[in-house]
């Protein structure tokens, strides 16, 4: 009798015990599932992908908890005082990481406002560089030399952030000191000439005509300006192409660039 009791108690004990390790492995997988399914969704919305990471661990996260709670229940284990635990705990987490909760909070806003997104060239502080990720905490950022740059998200939202992509052409303005004897007609022939054989600029469109320009008196020389279009990612090819070659071009032409000059008269 005994014997018979004790088996119905541990067969009922072990039929529990199989059915909560099967809800974990089923809920595992379903929520995986789930978080797939969303973000094959999302990514046809255009959504950055970022923000579809972020939705994805949360939902990610919500479906564990409910796994976890379900199959405790199975087990006919209380789950009032184990929530009222987890609370408490959560609580005293976000005490001691407020300032790292600062940081999510931020990364929500930049993911949900789109200042800039993954890919994105971008100015801040003293780095410029191409975005390479947006994380709950921190904006990951690639320096044209390869620096990784880690910036915390709170500090972005405080702060002026430059998005140079936010249109696809950048204007690429290079200032040149010519002499005061010099012809300004034929330095603007060069140097607009010079654009046009240049690898990258924009011809096609009648707003981003090359232009030359007389920008201002110094005391040494005369300031021109030359500005053309590109495309963001062509900039610094094309602007150090043209630094070198305008310079060969006026040398060429017997136009030769000043420098600081002073004069001193002896009596």
């Amino acid at each position: 009798m005994n014997i018979t009791k004790f088996w119905d108690i541990g067969s009922v004990f072990l039929l529990k015990i199989g059915g909560s390790l099967l809800i974990v492995v089923l809920g595992f997988f379903a929520a995986r599932l789930i978080a797939y399914l969303f973000g094959k969704a999302m990514m046809k919305t255009h959504v950055d992908v970022s923000l579809i990471n972020f939705f994805k661990r949360i939902i990610r996260i919500v479906c564990y908890v409910i796994i976890a709670i379900s199959a405790l229940s199975n087990l006919d284990i209380s789950t009032t005082g184990i929530i009222a635990g987890f609370s408490a705990v959560a609580a005293g987490f976000a005490l001691a990481l407020k300032d790292s909760l600062s940081d999510i909070a931020s990364g929500v806003v930049i993911l949900f406002t789109h200042p800039f997104k993954t890919d994105d060239f971008i100015e801040f502080d003293d780095h410029k560089g191409f975005v390479e990720k947006i994380d709950l905490m921190h904006t990951y950022m690639r320096t044209y030399d390869d620096t990784n740059v880690i910036i915390p998200n709170s500090n972005i939202t405080t702060t002026k952030v430059t998005n140079y992509t936010t249109n696809p052409e950048m204007r690429v303005q290079i200032f040149i000191p010519i002499s005061y004897e010099a012809d300004f007609d034929k330095v603007k022939e060069i140097v607009v000439d010079r654009m046009k054989k240049t690898d990258n600029v924009i011809l096609d469109i009648e707003k981003f005509t090359p232009v030359v320009r007389l920008e201002s008196y110094q005391e040494s020389s005369i300031e021109v300006v030359a500005r053309c279009w590109v495309n963001f990612k062509d900039y610094w090819k094309v602007y150090y192409s043209l630094t070198e070659n305008i310079k060969k071009d006026l040398e060429a032409n017997d136009l030769v660039i000043p420098f600081n000059q002073l004069d001193v008269h002896l009596k």
